[in-house]
């Protein structure tokens, strides 16, 4: 009986090896360290989308996947990308971009209105620019956006990636049928599963940025009577896409009400009324911030070369919804406040304008004045 209870006793010495001990083990093993990501920390910088109004709602970082989205043609879904993508690089250091052109779609006048160098070499690409990447095949494209991320985050380089747009890309596998072989490939919300396995979290933490355009994707419904099914987004990708994406930017259809006219009461005429600009209006369907469900809408001025929002208009609507400004008939008086800190860094403002376009003309033409109101609202805004 003494024998078997020596055996049966619990042992006196407790175990030195805790779960901690474990992990950091398991963590250093070198063939589980190569697929763990937890030593690379991302800095998470804010990137302005170039809109005071929707920087006041949505809040895009380095290290996210942002899609989007037009409900029709020429919403500004491509060209949104690239002022999101040239905020990134004057953000980031030594940042760049990769512009996949899976569609075929890149015109010169485009490439014009952006301000922005492109090039189509590897040797050619450089810190500010974008390297125009032409290719619709899913494995090549995959391999080239985690390839040049993750080796450039190695050597302190930042990458900013715009495909555009999924729609467009293809299986090698299904590129080699032709035309002859089996017609049924692999659809969109396969291919957005397969790009965010490869690429969700090299994206996050190498600190670079992925947009991603696609297309209105309209549901098909045998009774027109049916209720509507509710979705998050509506977009070409399925699922896969919301869940993934830390932001969903689907761009809305224009109407006449949406252009910015000379004299906003009358009809637009090319010489006595002329189109100043468009609202450009945005619905977030998926945020990082719980402004799912909130609809943006910024203006857009005509004719402009580079981030075409019209931030004069912007800072203007927002200094009198702030009370910067009190309105009295068609006359605007600035605040006391208002006066002596602008005087305090050095500006000199006017006591009272005539008319909203005079203060227009008055931030858009002084580019120090603009820059005081501009820096003066994002940090009201900004909850970074």
């Amino acid at each position: 009986m003494a024998t078997i209870k020596k055996i049966l006793k619990p042992a006196e010495d407790k175990p030195t090896k805790t779960a901690s001990d474990a992990l950091a083990g398991l963590l250093k093993d070198k063939d589980i360290k190569v697929d763990v990501y937890n030593d690379v920390i991302a800095d998470g910088k804010v990137i302005s989308t170039g809109s005071l109004l929707l920087d006041s709602a949505v809040k895009i970082r380095s290290g996210m996947v942002v899609r989007l989205v037009g409900k029709g043609q020429e919403l500004g879904k491509t060209s949104s990308a690239f002022v999101i993508a040239d905020n990134y690089m004057k953000t980031m250091d030594k940042a760049k971009t990769i512009f996949v052109k899976a569609e075929g779609r890149l015109s010169p006048e485009m490439m014009a209105r952006t301000g922005m160098k492109f090039v189509h070499s590897a040797e050619e690409w450089e810190y500010g620019s974008v390297f125009v990447l032409s290719c619709n095949v899913f494995e090549t494209v995959a391999k080239v956006v985690l390839e040049t991320i993750k080796t450039g985050y190695q050597n302190g380089e930042h990458i900013c990636v715009i495909i555009d747009s999924m729609d467009g890309l293809i299986l090698k596998a299904d590129l080699d049928k032709g035309f002859d072989g089996s017609p049924k490939v692999a659809g969109v919300p396969l291919l957005t599963k397969l790009l965010f396995r490869h690429l969700a979290l090299p994206v996050s933490h190498y600190d670079a940025l992925l947009m991603v355009t696609g297309q209105y994707a309209a549901e098909i419904k045998l009774d027109p009577y049916s209720p509507n099914v509710p979705r998050q987004a509506s977009s070409s990708g399925g699922s896969s896409i919301s869940h993934q994406a830390d932001y969903v930017l689907e761009y809305q259809p224009r109407y006449g009400k949406d252009l910015i006219l000379e004299k906003e009461k009358e009809k637009p005429d090319p010489v006595t009324n002329k189109i100043l600009g468009v609202w450009a209006n945005v619905a977030i369907r998926k945020s990082a911030n719980d402004v799912t469900g909130t609809i943006i809408s910024y203006p857009v001025k005509k004719g402009v070369i580079g981030n075409a929002v019209w931030q004069s208009k912007e800072i203007a609507d927002f200094m009198l919804s702030y009370q910067m400004l009190v309105k009295s008939s068609s006359w605007l008086a600035f605040e006391s406040e208002i006066l002596e800190e602008a005087k305090a860094a050095g500006l000199e403002l006017p006591e009272k304008i005539q008319g909203i376009n005079n203060l227009y003309a008055l931030i858009e033409e002084n580019e120090p004045i603009k820059n005081h109101f501009y820096t003066k609202i994002k940090k009201m805004i900004d909850v970074s």
